[in-house]
């Protein structure tokens, strides 16, 4: 009899070691089945532009606080009226696919800081109104259910928790990565993520680009990022995105994987508001989306019409006939090329700690953003050439191989424009690991014109880069910013 029991005991413990064994195996793979999803594949940045611009068309799901009433940025609107109860994402999905789009995007926070899901890190959320339900999760499984792609936005920019220019601690910005992390996690695969008021808000140094960049690959490998940076250039992103209500327009000879949002429907900017169910813009209409959308599908940009859900959480009549429409009338074009991969862009972004120049503002080329009136920082100049700029990468870094530089822009007034005045025509790159021994790495020219402009060169070792300009398009050369990095991952 005792040794039976100590036979059973034995037992009994293996059992429970192998339950556990096997839980702890099951919520490892849990945590990592995003990153097993994808890594196996091993996908360049080529290929997912790619695989984002054939899908072509969008929804931009703006739908948040606004839709009740909030002016733009109004810090601690109240939540009280919030209660969709018809809330319904499978007809949101469904009128998407009757306009032939293929992805979704949600605004899951926007600059009044209100998030549609329950997140822990605060109570003005969707949890904490009378409706209560997770919204992101509801979108992610009615669009996913449908075969169509899982874009998200969120904003860091965020007035409700005072998350704005010169207040960023260690309190506030792992507010931002936990958040982050939240959205990041919890609905499976993401195709896109947009973020909003960052550069042109506080830059990409105060929360830092290189930290929330790395967040994201590592919870999302595949992950597309777009920034609002309201440049026209593939700067601290991958998808450059053009505003369409300011003018923003992918010009004819452009081969950047880009989007272009656009709203039809008078709001709340870009959220419901009364005149929504009626109110279509002057000069718009199913033909007009019809013609942009096929421009842009010529362009190698992708085209989203925000679509605004009301009160009830339902699109009103006007956008289900008119997303029915245009399903009829357009159709993709089979026969577009295939993106071009003509230009060198930053695969991984690596920090640049502190700049030199021989004239001009230098901390502009590592820090610009949008200042007030809606332009930015920009380095400008002598009229002296050559002119020499240094970056200190802060360590040595192995395999660099591309530099982009920012073209002048104009954010304000419309249309928002990159702009051929300053731009470099000539200029030579330098590389070393000690700023006094230097190696010339790279030799580049270019047109005076306003196309995105990024220097390719030999993989090098180094914690500094010169670059030395030669000639300019103007009096000036003229830079909004400088990115260092590698072309693959």
């Amino acid at each position: 009899m005792k040794n039976n029991k100590i036979k059973h005991r034995t037992i009994n413990i293996v059992t429970v070691l192998v339950l556990f064994v096997s839980l702890m195996q099951c919520k490892k793979s849990q945590s990592t089945s995003i990153k097993e999803e994808v890594s196996d594949s091993k996908k360049t940045l080529y290929q997912l532009q790619s695989e984002f611009i054939d899908q072509r068309f969008g929804m931009f799901i703006c739908y948040n606080i606004m839709s009740y009433g909030a002016y733009w940025g109004e810090a601690n609107y109240p939540i009280t009226s919030f209660n969709p109860q018809k809330l319904d994402c499978n007809q949101w999905a469904d009128a998407a696919i009757s306009a032939g789009m293929k992805y979704g995007l949600l605004t899951t926070k926007h600059h009044e800081g209100f998030c549609l899901w329950d997140s822990k890190y605060t109570e003005y959320d969707v949890a904490s109104t009378a409706y209560k339900k997770d919204i992101v999760k509801q979108y992610v499984d009615a669009f996913r259910e449908r075969n169509l792609g899982i874009g998200l936005y969120y904003s860091i920019w965020d007035s409700t928790h005072n998350v704005v220019k010169d207040s960023i601690d260690d309190t506030k910005l792992q507010f931002i990565k936990g958040q982050l992390t939240e959205l990041l996690t919890n609905y499976g695969k993401i195709d896109y993520f947009v973020i909003d008021g960052w550069f042109w808000r506080m830059g990409h140094n105060e929360v830092p680009y290189h930290e929330i960049r790395d967040l994201i690959r590592e919870l999302q490998p595949e992950c597309l990022i777009t920034d609002h940076t309201h440049l026209q250039a593939p700067y601290h992103m991958e998808i450059p995105y053009f505003e369409g209500p300011l003018g923003a327009y992918p010009p004819e000879d452009n081969t950047m994987a880009t989007t272009l949002g656009h709203c039809s429907l008078k709001g709340n900017g870009w959220f419901w508001n009364e005149e929504t169910p009626n109110g279509m813009k002057p000069n718009d209409g199913v033909d007009v989306v019809v013609e942009k959308l096929k421009t842009c599908e010529i362009r190698y940009c992708n085209f989203m019409l925000n679509c605004m859900p009301n009160r009830d959480g339902l699109l009103d009549t006007i956008y289900i006939n008119m997303l029915s429409e245009i399903g009829k009338k357009w159709q993709a074009d089979t026969t577009r090329k295939a993106l071009p991969n003509d230009k060198v862009q930053v695969a991984v972004s690596v920090p640049i700690k502190s700049v030199e120049a021989s004239s001009g503002i230098a901390d502009y080329l590592i820090d610009s953003r949008q200042v007030e009136g809606g332009n930015f920082n920009v380095w400008e100049s002598d009229s002296k050439y050559p002119q020499n700029i240094v970056m200190d990468l802060g360590e040595v870094q192995k395999d660099l191989d591309v530099l982009v530089i920012v073209q002048n822009h104009r954010s304000i007034p419309p249309p928002q424009i990159a702009l051929a005045e300053g731009n470099v025509t000539k200029c030579k790159l330098y590389a070393s690991v000690d700023n006094i021994n230097y190696e010339e790495v790279a030799f580049q020219t270019w047109k005076p014109d306003a196309n995105y402009r990024a220097m390719g060169f030999k993989k090098s070792v180094a914690r500094y880069l010169k670059l030395e300009i030669l000639e300019a398009n103007g009096a000036s050369a003229i830079i909004n910013e400088l990115e260092v990095g590698k072309t693959s991952y």
